[in-house]
This record gives C-alpha cells, sequence and structure tokens, in this order.
C-alpha cells in the first residue's frame, strides 16, 4: 500500500517543482528585462517582484501543508495534450516580451501595457495549466481546499512581511558592499566604493539597491522557517530551533556576498552583461531555492526529537 502511495504522490511533487523551475525561468527572463532597462518602478511592473517571491513562498507553503495533513493525492497521468496549454504559454510570453520591448522604445500605448501585463500574467496561468492540466487543478482544490485558502492567507501575511522588512535593506546593502569588495580586492579586479551603494571597476559599475541586499532571501526563509516551527511545533526540539535560526541566516547571508562577488567576477573575465542581469533578484531566488533544499535536507532530523523520529517510523 506504502509502495502504491509513493507511486502516485510523485507526479504532483515534480509538477509543482517543474512548475516552480519554469515560474522562475518566466520571470527571470522578463523580470531581468524590465530591470534591466530601467522600468521597473515604472508602468505598473514594480509590483511584480514582492508578489513574485510571495507566489512562490505561498507554493512552498501549500506543499508544506498538504505534506503535513497525512493523505496522499491520485492524481491523473501527465498527457501530451497538455502541451497545447504549453504552446499558448509560449505564445504569450512572446507577446509579453514584445510589449516590453516597445515599452523599453518609449512606445508606451494601452496595448504594449496590456500586452506587457496580461501576457506574463497568463503565461504563468497557462504553464500550471500545461504542469497540472485542468482537471488536475480542479480535483486539487476540491481536496485541498482548505489548504490552499490557508496558502492564500499565508501569501497575503508574507508580501506584507516583505515590504516591511523592504525597510531593512539599506543597511544590508553597506554589509554587502563592503564584504564584496574585501573579496574583489584578493583579485587583480581594481574597484572603488562610492555612495551610496555603488561599486565601480575599470570595465563596468553596480549598484547595490534592496534586490541584491539579501533581504529577500532572508525574508523568505524566515517566514519557511516560521511555518516549518508551526507546522511541527510538537515534533521540534525547541531550543535547537532557536539556535540553529541566526546561525542559518548568516550563513545564508554570507552564501549571498560570495554570490555578488562571482556573479561580478563572471561579469568582468567574460561578459559584463551578466553583472547587470543575474546580479539582480532572480539569481538570488534560485540560490535561496537550492539553499533553502539544502538546509532542510541536512537539518531537519536534526531538529526533531528522537522520539517523534522513532513514533514516526514505528507508525510506518
Amino acid at each position: 500500500m506504502n509502495k502504491f502511495v509513493f507511486k502516485i504522490t510523485i507526479p504532483l511533487l515534480w509538477r509543482v517543482v517543474i512548475f516552480l523551475g519554469l515560474f522562475v525561468l518566466i520571470s527571470g527572463l522578463l523580470g531581468t528585462r524590465i530591470i534591466s532597462g530601467g522600468i521597473i518602478f515604472k508602468d505598473g511592473f514594480g509590483i511584480y517582484g514582492g508578489l513574485g517571491k510571495a507566489a512562490i513562498f505561498g507554493l512552498i507553503a501549500f506543499v508544506l501543508l498538504v505534506r503535513h495533513k497525512g493523505f496522499r493525492l491520485a492524481i491523473t497521468r501527465w498527457h501530451p495534450a497538455l502541451l497545447s496549454w504549453g504552446l499558448v504559454a509560449l505564445l504569450l510570453f512572446g507577446v509579453a516580451w514584445t510589449s516590453i520591448s516597445a515599452l523599453l522604445a518609449g512606445k508606451q500605448t494601452i496595448l504594449t501595457l496590456i500586452g506587457a501585463h496580461a501576457g506574463l500574467i497568463l503565461s504563468v496561468g497557462c504553464t500550471a495549466m500545461a504542469c497540472f492540466g485542468p482537471h488536475n487543478l480542479l480535483l486539487l482544490w476540491k481536496s485541498y481546499k482548505r489548504e490552499l485558502i490557508t496558502s492564500v492567507i499565508i501569501t497575503g501575511l508574507f508580501y506584507i512581511f516583505l515590504q516591511v522588512v523592504y525597510a531593512l535593506w539599506q543597511p544590508l546593502a553597506q554589509v554587502v558592499l563592503g564584504g564584496v569588495h574585501n573579496l574583489l580586492a584578493l583579485t587583480n579586479i581594481p574597484t572603488t566604493l562610492m555612495a551610496p551603494n555603488i561599486l565601480l571597476t575599470d570595465k563596468f559599475g553596480i549598484t547595490v539597491a534592496e534586490y541584491c541586499s539579501g533581504i529577500e532571501s532572508i525574508a523568505l526563509f524566515s517566514g519557511l522557517y516560521i511555518v516549518v516551527g508551526l507546522l511541527d511545533r510538537e515534533r521540534l526540539n525547541v531550543r535547537r530551533y532557536i539556535v540553529v535560526f541566526p546561525i542559518a541566516l548568516a550563513i545564508l547571508f554570507g552564501l549571498n556576498i560570495v554570490r555578488v562577488f562571482v556573479l561580478i567576477v563572471a561579469g568582468y573575465y567574460i561578459n559584463a552583461d551578466i553583472a547587470f542581469s543575474l546580479f539582480h533578484t532572480y539569481a538570488g531566488l534560485i540560490f535561496f531555492i537550492l539553499y533553502s533544499i539544502l538546509f532542510w535536507l541536512v537539518a531537519y532530523k536534526h531538529l526533531v526529537y528522537k522520539a517523534a523520529k522513532h513514533e514516526n517510523s514505528a507508525s510506518r
């Protein structure tokens, strides 16, 4: 019975992972173009940065809620016919890309604005259809209605939390800038610091803003840590849970400095566009996801009481 449940559960998990990857890819390609074009705070694009992070956080929260509930869902198999949704998503992505290109060229019209925003949102929606299928999405709603509503509430609360912690980005940016500057001093890359958060090399300059300060990764990790703590509060070793948290944040922040350093070095020696595109928020988002997966794979078993582990093993 356990093997059967495991087999029918894997497709849902993999579809979530694939959708998450495609979501980051779509928002990353379009978002990087918007950021590098200097229109991130124009034409209504500014809202997507926080909403995208909140949506990913809500999706992760949903997976945790479903896992914690303790039952599995037998979804229908993926069918090649769902590729038609993928083609529509690709078409809408093209509409968004073309419309954003027009906006970057100064052609701001109702059509280009609608094309950019609708293309972005609907391409993500059609991607979800391609990954899960309409029938499975309806089945998910019927079977996990409470968890989905809870996830939407968590998404909203996290978005508010993210707006609050954005106020901390400036001191964090200073630390990132100083750390990167010190690391670059170990290389042959000449650098100069300029106020407020600018680092110049002899080839290009970069500005460490809120997207590069690590504040989003800290907020995402903190929110995820809290959700896991609330869901598994009866199983966790509270003392270890509290002690590990600041250590994990310090490692996350330190690795973010290394990430920015590596991207600048790559931009200096390979292609300067790397420093101006991947330097921004989406590379940080991928970095956060990888770090979180690795952290929980390693740390979770050490945060759970041994008694809880034995009970869990015995119940199987």
